[in-house]
């Protein structure tokens, strides 16, 4: 992206913080142009960095940013360093979270600097059903495809190719990349990032086995999405058997995850690429959950809970923490060994159950 050019003075006003000076006689702050953020060890003299892990602070003496974003408690360490060795920085701007304030000043600068899309409307290629009802403010792409009773709120916009079906509502300023289907009575609420291949509403996996065959249990559950949530690419979301699969407030969901029929996840939880939730998983509010982690089906987990990556959660879990269930990686042939030995810890059990009833009698 080409970012518009801010002086430092500018982005300072609006964003706060204040300004360590590195050099004797650093140049003045309006004087300072910038264009966009850059990791320390890639940064030219045009861009701003920002360090928020002190296990990285050598890269501070190599970057070529004049202007580095640090935290306030780590500024005294950051400067005896550079006392102590040359650097290209003139500016350390200490504010209270560095990673915060480089989401916010990014999310900003990149609003500036996008090249807004010259359609307005709608594409003369767009299906839409008599019935449904779109906006005047809304941007409906080229192939869009919208169905009967669906409404489109203002300044919605719907990317090329994409699927609404029937008696779908979307909320205000929400923005659905291209080719995302979306199935019969999906909510979506207001500010809401859908990505492409997202696929909202398909059928649970419900069905019932008569002895030789299954029963397809039809899903008249919705999918309910509310305000401020983000699905990343590829990611799937089914729809309820009876009860509405419900995503809550500013939930952030990462590519590829699969969230099956009647689960809940709370406001403020972030879910990382690949987690698999079978049915009915209940997730409290602001927990995270770790890339490919797996959740059986039916249980809770609950808020402020941390699961870490690849971890498969197999029961309810009864108090907050960080829970880890990964077996480390070896060799091969020592695999094999240790797998012989977990599969004979039942046997192994019972034995010292035994010895201790001969012992305390």
């Amino acid at each position: 992206m080409n970012f518009q050019e801010f002086t430092l003075s500018d982005l300072l006003a609006r964003f706060g913080g204040r300004l360590q000076a590195i050099q004797a006689s650093p140049v003045a702050t309006e004087e300072v142009k910038l264009s966009g953020f850059a990791s320390l060890v890639s940064s030219k003299n045009h861009h701003i960095s920002f360090l928020s892990n002190l296990k990285l602070k050598f890269d501070v003496l190599e970057t070529q940013a004049r202007i580095v974003l640090v935290a306030e408690k780590d500024v005294e360490e950051l400067v005896q360093l550079t006392q102590s060795h040359p650097c290209s920085v003139h500016y350390f701007w200490v504010v209270k979270n560095p990673y915060l304030t480089y989401a916010h000043i990014q999310t900003w600068w990149v609003s500036q600097s996008q090249v807004k899309s010259p359609l307005k409307g709608i594409h003369s290629s767009a299906v839409i059903d008599a019935t449904a009802t779109v906006h005047p403010t809304a941007c409906i792409g080229a192939g869009v495809v919208i169905g009967a009773y669906s409404r489109i709120s203002s300044e919605v916009h719907i990317g090329p190719g994409t699927v609404i079906s029937d008696q779908v509502y979307v909320g205000s300023h929400t923005m659905i990349y291209p080719n995302v289907s979306v199935y019969s009575e999906t909510i979506i609420g207001n500010f809401c990032i859908i990505h492409s291949g997202v696929v909202l509403g398909a059928d649970g996996f419900g069905f019932a086995h008569d002895g030789a065959t299954w029963v397809k249990i039809p899903q008249v559950g919705k999918v309910v999405i509310a305000d401020h949530v983000e699905i990343g690419a590829n990611t799937t979301i089914d729809r309820g058997a009876l009860d509405d699969t419900l995503i809550g407030f500013g939930v952030k969901l990462d590519n590829q995850i699969m969230i099956a029929h009647n689960c809940t996840i709370g406001e403020h939880t972030a879910v990382a690429g690949c987690v698999g939730m079978a049915g009915s998983t209940h997730i409290g509010a602001r927990c995270t959950i770790g890339g490919a982690a797996m959740l059986l089906g039916h249980l809770n987990i609950p808020e402020g809970t941390h699961i870490t990556g690849a971890t498969a959660i197999m029961s309810t879990i009864q108090r907050p923490g960080a829970y880890t269930g990964i077996f480390p990686a070896t060799e091969h042939s020592t695999w094999e060994k240790n797998a012989v030995l977990v599969k004979q810890l039942s046997k192994l059990r019972q034995r010292v159950l035994e010895i201790e009833k001969k012992l305390l009698k």
